[in-house]
């Protein structure tokens, strides 16, 4: 299905790439409580070890219009975790902008999913009607930065501590479909680019 895609990763482990839903509330969570403390201090600002449910739970409230998110799943455990999740939220379906937010478990990084998961996220978020995404990114995550420097967002200014990216969607699938990276993200274009990417599963 062109909306559950299976790759390798860089170092050929088989991941699935899929929708949010729902339902993944409960994986969501265990897959925040198995983020380092530093990892966790990046994504959220916060490093405490857990989060308020109501947290978690909006970060699993998906409705496909106002909350998009992807979510990458390790198959080879027999469980199938979720170990990363990419994520587009806005206020109202009137609004053109949206925030970002990305987080992978720590073993995964280096392994080429996050730009996976942000294309397909941007592809998403496209067809729903955003054209841009926001994200503040604490100025001590240098890969975070050097991140979205690589897919073409865009510097807003800082406060001191953060800095601010925009991403236009155009310009960063554009990007990534420049880019060489390999099987999995050509699979991944390939997807993007077919007649029933966009069709919601039954």
């Amino acid at each position: 299905m062109a909306r559950d895609i299976l790759i390798e990763t860089l170092d050929g482990d088989p991941v699935r790439l899929r929708p949010m839903v729902p339902a993944d509330e409960e994986a969501l969570c265990h897959a925040i409580s198995q983020l380092s403390n530093r990892s966790r201090y990046l994504r959220f600002f916060n490093g405490a070890a857990t989060l308020p449910d109501h947290v978690v739970r909006r970060l699993s409230d998906v409705d496909g219009i106002k909350h998009i998110a992807w979510v990458a799943i390790d198959v080879s455990k027999d469980d199938n975790p979720i170990i990363g999740a990419v994520h587009a939220q806005r206020g109202s379906e009137a609004d053109k902008r949206g925030d970002f937010s990305i987080g992978l478990l720590d073993a995964w990084h280096s392994q080429g999913l996050a730009r996976l998961l942000i294309a397909l996220l941007a592809a998403d978020s496209r067809k729903a009607g955003f054209d841009e995404l926001v994200a503040d990114v604490l100025w001590e995550n240098k890969k975070g930065r050097a991140l979205f420097g690589a897919i073409g967002a865009k510097s807003m200014g800082s406060d001191g501590s953060t800095i601010q990216f925009s991403m236009v969607l155009d310009e960063v699938i554009a990007k990534l479909g420049e880019k060489r990276l390999g099987p999995a993200m050509d699979k991944v274009l390939a997807a993007i680019e077919g007649k029933n990417f966009f069709e919601t599963a039954a």
